[in-house]
């Protein structure tokens, strides 16, 4: 099958959540005991199943390395943007740096949910003091290769387009989606009644204040890296932006704005909708769309001017594409989940008045 660039950019769309739903769950089991909130023994378990994702986003790194070439990074073609390419966009270096860190970054956090099994307040304190400085270390793993990833899947694909702000806005970004998909899950999870554990409806409203954070710091990054490029009058980096709001596609680079900034604060500022687990679904779906257009639209900007392509609606192949990986991933996950004995397998607890009886 001949896929299209705009097909292409959508494998990648979802390359990218494949890979930072579990890169982002290590931030959080991180984050979550580093500042000792005690609702962590509630979800962290859940969170580091997420790493059965890792061998499947391995799998979809290596089809877009090696099968999707100047379709998925057109600078591999020749297409420059008239500027020159330099060392970064190296073909080997390029394809081994991307290797060889996923596999770092990966066993890296295989290593930290391992250590977490062990961490519990009357733990061994050699263990829990291991499992400490080995937390302290994710945050940095995960800025450092986020903004990597920022760099090599979006930003350069423009090849001399910067923005010192574009890492930061990037992977934070995607620890926000995570959030919003973590949400929906445990929603669908509570719903089916399967796991061993109940989760409490606090821990949405706490996921929710996070997420309203994340939302008025994802609204400023997103101003400010524009604000400093048409400010400062550089004609080159605005280019994108303009190739993005101009082109066929605007109303995806409007939309995208609007599910990412306005829409969510307007329903996480109200502590009705954070105390629902039902309501918080609309602001958690609002940020996942608005999160995969907005990486469809990085992707494709440097030729937004000539892509005419909807993700979804200018093509049964996104469609096709997206399900076959979301399928997947489910299957990776609830297995591991299983796996790790998060689900309840049907034994029913003796109660007092049946233990009176017997």
């Amino acid at each position: 099958m001949n896929l299209s660039q705009a097909n292409w950019a959508v494998l990648m769309d979802n390359y990218l959540f494949t890979l930072y739903i579990p890169l982002a769950a290590a931030f959080w089991c991180s984050v979550l005991h580093l500042v000792n909130g005690k609702w962590r023994y509630e979800v962290r378990f859940l969170m580091a199943s997420a790493r059965a994702l890792f061998p499947l986003g391995f799998a979809l790194l290596l089809v877009i390395l090696f099968v999707g070439g100047e379709k998925a990074f057109p600078w591999m073609g020749g297409e420059t943007m008239g500027e020159p390419l330099n060392g970064w966009h190296d073909h080997t270096f390029f394809i081994v740096r991307e290797i060889v860190l996923y596999l770092a970054v990966w066993g890296f956090c295989l290593h930290f949910f391992k250590l977490q099994r062990k961490e519990f307040p009357h733990a061994d304190p050699a263990d829990r003091r291991r499992f400490r400085n080995v937390a302290l270390l994710v945050p940095f793993v995960y800025c450092i290769y986020g903004t990597i990833v920022s760099w090599d899947f979006e930003m350069t694909q423009w090849p001399r387009w910067w923005s010192p702000l574009y890492g930061p806005y990037h992977f934070e970004s995607m620890m926000r989606a995570f959030l919003a998909f973590f949400i929906v899950s445990l929603f669908v999870l509570r719903m089916r009644d399967s796991l061993k554990r109940r989760i409490n409806d606090y821990v949405f409203n706490y996921c929710a204040q996070i997420m309203l954070a994340l939302t008025i710091i994802w609204t400023y990054a997103f101003f400010a890296q524009y604000l400093v490029m048409w400010y400062g009058d550089l004609p080159e980096e605005i280019e994108r932006y303009h190739k993005m709001m101009d082109g066929p596609n605007w109303y995806l680079f409007w939309g995208f704005f609007l599910l990412n900034s306005f829409v969510p604060f307007l329903m996480l500022i109200f502590k009705a909708m954070r105390h629902s687990p039902a309501l918080m679904l609309f602001p958690s779906a609002s940020i996942l769309i608005g999160t995969f257009v907005e990486r469809y639209m990085w992707i494709i900007s440097p030729h937004a001017d000539d892509i005419d392509h909807t993700p979804f609606f200018s093509s049964w192949v996104d469609v096709a594409i997206t399900l076959t990986i979301f399928g997947l991933g489910c299957l990776l996950w609830d297995r591991q989940m299983k796996k790790d004995g998060l689900y309840y397998e049907g034994e029913e607890e003796e109660t007092p008045a049946q233990g009176a009886t017997a």
